[in-house]
């Protein structure tokens, strides 16, 4: 530890941190990761500003020495606004807190007045939050949609000579006298609280990075997790790599393929898994001083998308949500890892697609304890180095896999469900058993869960899952997506029903059903459970998985 390392805690005010941003006070170290908040995030931290809730600690950090090599001098900037580098004062880093502090700049800060330099364009995406004084809650206005009177941007409110100019200016425009003396009262009390607003913050002086990254991880113990690639960023600062920007890359590649939305500690679990030894065998610290760690990510970030490319066009996994386990992505992207630019064998497709449904259908990663999942782990890298190994580990050969019962509805939070949706997906493309069928992801144009019945969400049961997926075909020389029925998103796809779809289980006896009642809708899904159970009991079957037929069958 450093003899000049000091701690200190302070609580200021909200207008305080706004003011020292703008006298270029606070910077962003280059490892930071960059704003990721969405607008709702923003509305809810001032949601909670607004109920007096506290946001949490901000932690800013002087490093004891080479304080420039974590400056990021490459176009710096704080949300919309741009700061100007001060040599001569030792910068004050933002550890934790960026994603509030950039919000409550970005919104509060009167863009017309401060002389920092606004890139307009980012304001007006993120940061352009008004409060509604009629509704009493934080809005954004529909693009190029103009505020009405009571709608006043939050900006205002931190300033009562701004207040009294709009309100002078807007609220003449409003007839009613006593709606704005309620709208003079409810912005005087949500301008009281902006003001008054107490936010506390550890301040590291003179700390190494090590020292610095050690603190944030005690400070935020028993607080919100500490972001693995933050950490890696940090201990890892060598100018030309940044982990957090490498993976905000790879998901902004994996939007083709609707994944964009993947924990980013599943991607950090995937760099961890291809060092050797499964993900949970390692500490971030083994992995940070190895020489080889930058070399092995950047390969690995690669390994992900082809994994995910696999998932979408091979099984059918058409977004992150649809994965039973996150595990089949780890162990699908050391697969690639190994494969360099080889194709992949008939025998490694075929394989892969085996395990996959095996350990779907089986709650594989579920039944197993860390200690199997290791052993499952080193027996899938045999099947890397040998293709003719089963790849599916078995902890006793005379116990067989079994399917948990058919789920009663098709829920993201059940790899079961998971399991019969993706199977219901590929019965759709005419997929019926594993073999070298695929799809081109480029050709799908959109993926969404229809039901046949509109049937409310509590009572729609899995028998009334319809996989609507558009594909795209050649018609003419042109382009053109082909939808399930003509109209694009129906309440219900009992459209259908006027013919028989074998690949989306719809037979002519359900077709003549629905002609006779339009209320048949209870007997047409009991008949379409039945087809479905036989087919998927068929399917799963032939991967030596004993299958738990329903008691009412």
């Amino acid at each position: 530890m450093s003899s000049k390392l000091k701690i200190d805690t302070r609580v200021r005010s909200l207008k305080n941190y706004l003011e020292e941003f703008e006298q270029g006070v606070f910077q962003i170290p280059s490892f930071q990761r960059d704003f990721l908040w969405s607008q709702d995030d923003i509305k809810q931290l001032f949601d909670s500003i607004k109920s007096n809730y506290p946001i949490g600690s901000i932690l800013f950090w002087k490093p004891l020495e080479n304080a420039k090599s974590f400056i990021d001098d490459n176009d710096p900037k704080i949300g919309p606004y741009k700061y100007i580098l001060k040599e001569k004062k030792d910068p004050v880093f933002i550890l934790d807190g960026l994603q509030r502090l950039t919000s409550l700049f970005g919104c509060l800060i009167n863009p017309k007045k401060t002389n920092l330099n606004l890139i307009n364009s980012i304001w007006e995406g993120k940061f352009n939050l008004y409060y509604d004084l009629e509704e009493q809650k934080f809005i954004y206005l529909r693009q190029k949609s103009r505020n009405l009177p009571f709608q006043v941007p939050v900006y205002i409110f931190m300033n009562s000579i701004d207040f009294r100019q709009y309100a002078r200016k807007e609220f003449e425009k409003i007839d009613d006298e006593n709606k704005i003396e309620q709208y003079y009262d409810r912005a005087d009390e949500i301008g009281q609280i902006f003001n008054n607003y107490q936010i506390a913050s550890v301040d590291i002086e003179y700390a190494s990075i090590d020292e610095a990254v050690e603190i944030f991880k005690r400070v935020n113990e028993k607080g919100l997790p500490i972001a693995k690639d933050w950490i890696v960023s940090a201990l890892t600062n060598k100018g030309n790599f940044r982990l957090g920007t490498e993976i905000d890359n790879l998901l902004d590649e994996l939007k083709l393929y609707n994944y964009e939305n993947i924990k980013r500690d599943i991607i950090f679990q995937c760099i961890q898994s291809s060092f050797g030894k499964i993900y949970f065998d390692y500490k971030i610290e083994e992995l940070v001083v190895r020489d080889d760690f930058e070399d092995v990510t950047v390969k690995t970030l690669k390994s992900v998308k082809k994994a995910v490319e696999f998932l979408y066009e091979n099984l059918l996994v058409l977004n992150s949500k649809l994965i039973p386990y996150n595990s089949q992505l780890i162990f699908l992207t050391v697969f690639f890892n190994s494969m360099h630019h080889k194709e992949l064998s008939y025998n490694q497709i075929i394989s892969l697609k085996k395990w996959f449904w095996i350990t779907s259908y089986s709650n594989y990663f579920t039944i197993y304890s860390l200690s199997n999942q290791r052993k499952a782990f080193e027996k899938f890298n045999q099947f890397i180095i040998d293709e003719n190994v089963n790849p599916v580990f078995y902890d006793n050969e005379n116990n067989f896999f079994m399917t948990l019962d058919f789920p009663n509805k098709i829920g993201m939070g059940s790899v079961r469900a998971k399991s019969l949706a993706l199977f219901m997906i590929n019965y759709s493309q005419g997929i019926k058993e594993i073999s070298l069928q695929k799809i081109n992801a480029e050709n799908v144009g959109n993926f969404e869960s229809g039901s046949l019945f509109s049937k409310p969400q509590k009572d729609n049961p899995s028998e009334n899952f319809i996989p609507v997926v558009e594909n795209l075909e050649i018609e003419n020389g042109k382009r053109q997506f082909i939808l399930l029925t003509r109209l694009k998103r129906p309440k219900n796809y009992s459209s259908l029903l006027n013919k028989e779809y074998e690949n989306l289980f719809i037979t002519s006896k359900m077709v003549d059903e629905y002609n006779n009642d339009l209320n048949s809708d209870d007997l047409i899904l009991r008949l379409r459970r039945e087809v479905i159970v036989d087919a998927e009991k068929k399917f799963v079957e032939k991967l030596d998985i004993f299958y738990n037929v329903p008691i009412d069958f």
